[in-house]
């Protein structure tokens, strides 16, 4: 079988990083899943916080005859909720959480150059004053041998 391409085992680690998040340590919250793919809220409240990776359109530049240098955008969006009227404040710790466990390795592994934060988002009060969305996105540049994805440059 073929390896995997660089691309795809960067958005593993991603993954992997996320699942760090589990309430203890400097983390605030615990995400209950990490999925990749379309953000989507379950029915099932008690399943959040949830968070979701979608990699944008990578952009690539030939620097040399032999590497390729990638720059791969890459949105995580979570989903929070509560009951509390403290929604605005776990919205902000849910995204500190996230940019704590997506730049605890700027290398992804030793597979990347650098990941590089890009900026935040929020959607408050998407069930008024119950659910929230929090958005972090980064690029993740990385090389490759022409030809080649799934080789580390």
């Amino acid at each position: 079988m073929a390896d995997e391409p660089i691309q795809e085992r960067i958005l593993q680690d991603i993954r992997e990083s996320l699942s760090a998040i589990d309430g203890t340590g400097a983390y605030h919250h615990a995400l209950a899943s990490v999925e990749r793919g379309k953000p989507d809220v379950p029915e099932d409240l008690t399943q959040l916080p949830a968070a979701f990776i979608a990699a944008g359109d990578e952009t690539v530049i030939q620097d040399t005859n032999l590497l390729h240098t990638r720059r791969l955008p890459v949105s995580v969006e979570a989903w929070v909720r509560s009951a509390d009227g403290d929604l605005p404040t776990r919205v902000s710790r849910m995204i500190a959480d996230m940019e704590r466990s997506l730049l605890a390795d700027p290398t992804r592994g030793g597979l990347a150059i650098r990941t590089e934060l890009l900026g935040s988002g929020k959607t408050l009060d998407e069930s008024p004053g119950v659910l929230a969305s929090a958005r972090v996105d980064i690029a993740v540049h990385y090389w490759t041998l022409v030809g080649n994805p799934a080789s580390v440059g």
